[in-house]
């Protein structure tokens, strides 16, 4: 991430810090140039359909996953999802033969919910009676519409949004990576079955039970995750990985999906070789498929669209999202359709519909997702983990003994990953840049409560949903980010799509270990983030999808009926005190709260309570 400008802080203690704004956060005050774009550049973007029965389609995910009904478990095939609540075949060719008169070419993703439109600037302009400028400004160039884009009457009637007429590109990864380098010739090696308290995934396994299910032999055979990513990776990092791990991990197992024929950037790489080894290494018997899109908006849609389209895949995992105040910027800006939620809601309801389990990263700064590119100066959450058609993975961090300002401090038992105890190291150090400072002050698992997304049924009335408890640390106002000196207790009410849905351990510095290579060098790291939970829980939906002999579908609506019964498959983290994710704590006494949601999962009672 670039800087406007890069500040030396001095020990911040408990004054202020001007927050000025970091990277792309200039480009929506700084003077713009505009002019229109080259009418020979060849321009994708996605027509979204209007669904023929959109109510019923939230229905059908949760009737999929209820025991008591005729649909439990009748998982549709893209067709059938076509046939029962995608657009109409004719009204979708209606709008290709009108394409095709401005010689744009067009591809419909299984479901008739997603067109992909490719062609020239000119006929774009022409088809959709608008036009496509560049704007540029002191650090950022993009495209986007400076018209409304449409099609004649009829056929914009079948239309629901547009996708793809800006280029603007602002999505985060949640891969958070020490700096300190293993040596590969000194790194513990291990079997799956003398599983250790080291930095080995199969430490995930230990801590939450799903070696029990190892030892029955399910460990994700005949399944497929599928990754989201918008970065290229090294497959032979992972397998050097699992090799180096002892895991006993199927060969021939990765196969990568180019959405769109994207190329592929390098930039975020380590993001998407994390999500395959983590992947690989808790589900070893799985395949796993990665789909490769543009990092924009039109790359996310299109990717979950593939991922839909092919059916292959019986989990998916997302680490890359935007704050919800970075896309209400950029809805604002005009480089976001303004319907962006709803269309991830969409297409996330058809996954569910045909029986993929999709888990999303909740995001690294605590309560204050956004804050890092500037977008927030105050709580936020994390698209798409805000989706209530998503399981949204939060984070926790291990016991651990710190040296904290001279003197030791210990983490005693599993909490909310949230480093505040860390402070006041962070009191005595300088700082030498905006990110440097936030990003050591604010880390820890994203959560919260959602602007875009009502509360869904699934937690209405659920114990803790809600209502919350929280430390706040810190007053931001009027650009100025200050440290309380004296933490203040608060608790209240609040609406919306509370997040997360459930936590792993996901703090760095209790991280697992990763295989990174660059150019012809590869090193070993530790890792962690909510980036490393969401691949490692899709993983683990695939050896309980195995062990129930069936795609396990829309989670959510099942396991907040599971943490109801009296052996619930989940610990929650709900201690008031020393359980924080920068903001929000456990609420003592509830079943549910914003730093951790439900809490941990034994993956042994869960399996029994989807069996």
């Amino acid at each position: 991430m670039k800087f406007n400008q890069v500040v030396k802080l001095a020990s911040i203690g408990l004054g202020a810090f001007l927050f000025s704004g970091l990277g792309q956060m200039d480009y929506a005050y700084a003077k713009t140039k505009v002019n229109n774009v080259s009418n020979n550049k060849n321009q994708s973007i996605d027509i979204v359909l209007k669904s023929k029965n959109p109510s019923a389609m939230g229905s059908m995910a949760y009737q999929t996953v209820n025991s008591g009904s005729k649909s439990y478990h009748k998982f549709l095939t893209p067709k059938q999802f076509a046939s029962k609540y995608g657009q109409s075949n004719s009204k979708v060719k209606a709008i290709q033969r009108y394409l095709t008169k401005y010689h744009l070419k067009t591809k419909v993703y299984s479901g008739n919910l997603i067109m992909r439109v490719n062609g020239s600037t000119k006929n774009i302009n022409k088809a959709f009676n608008t036009k496509l400028v560049n704007v540029k400004t002191s650090t950022l160039t993009y495209q986007k519409p400076s018209k409304t884009p449409k099609l004649p009457g009829k056929l914009n009637s079948s239309i629901y949004s547009l996708v793809g007429m800006s280029t603007y590109v602002s999505f985060n990864n949640y891969a958070q990576k020490n700096d300190a380098k293993m040596n590969p010739s000194s790194f513990i090696k291990r079997s799956t079955n003398s599983l250790s308290t080291t930095n080995s995934p199969q430490k995930f396994a230990k801590l939450y039970d799903l070696d029990s299910l190892y030892a029955k032999n399910y460990t994700g055979k005949g399944k497929t995750i599928g990754i989201i990513t918008f970065a290229n990776y090294h497959p032979s990092d992972a397998y050097t990985y699992w090799k180096s791990e002892n895991i006993p991990a199927k060969s021939k197992r990765i196969s990568v999906y180019r959405t769109d024929g994207y190329k592929g950037s390098w930039d975020g790489s380590d993001e998407s070789t994390m999500d395959v080894e983590q992947a690989g290494a808790v589900a070893p018997k799985a395949n796993i498929r990665t789909y490769i899109g543009q990092s924009s908006i039109i790359g996310m849609v299109n990717s979950i669209a593939s991922a839909n389209s092919e059916n292959k895949v019986d989990t998916l995992s997302i680490s890359w999202g935007q704050s919800e105040s970075r896309v209400a910027k950029d809805i604002k800006l005009g480089v976001t359709p303004k319907k962006y939620n709803q269309i991830l809601n969409i297409l996330f309801q058809q996954a569910a519909i045909q029986g993929i389990s999709t888990f999303a990263a909740s995001g690294d700064n605590g309560a204050y997702d956004g804050i890092l590119d500037g977008s927030s100066s105050g709580l936020a959450v994390d698209t798409p983990a805000n989706s209530a058609y998503v399981t949204s993975v939060g984070g926790t961090t291990l016991p651990k003994t710190y040296r904290v300002n001279k003197k030791n401090y210990s983490v005693t038992k599993e909490r909310a990953w949230g480093n505040e105890f860390l402070y006041s190291n962070y009191n005595h150090q300088h700082f030498y840049s905006q990110y440097q400072f936030l990003s050591s002050y604010f880390a820890g698992g994203g959560g919260g409560f959602s602007k875009y997304n009502s509360t869904p049924k699934y937690q209405r009335g659920f114990s803790g949903v809600g209502t919350y408890d929280a430390t706040k640390l810190w007053n931001i106002s009027k650009g100025k980010l200050t440290l309380l000196s004296k933490p203040q207790q608060k608790s209240g009410k609040a609406n919306g799509r509370n997040v997360p849905d459930l936590s792993a351990n996901a703090d760095p510095n209790t991280g697992y270990s990763a295989y990174i290579s660059s150019g012809s060098k590869g090193n070993w790291y530790i890792v962690g983030g909510t980036s490393v939970t969401a691949p490692q829980m899709a993983a683990a939906s695939t050896v309980l999808s195995q062990s129930n002999q069936t795609r396990l579908g829309f989670w959510n609506p099942q396991i907040y009926k599971f943490a109801k019964r009296s052996n619930s498959p989940f610990h929650a983290l709900n201690d008031r005190n020393n359980n924080t994710n920068l903001y929000f704590t456990g609420q003592p006494g509830k079943l549910y709260n914003q730093a951790t949601g439900l809490g941990t999962v034994n993956f042994s009672l869960l399996d029994k309570a989807f069996n």
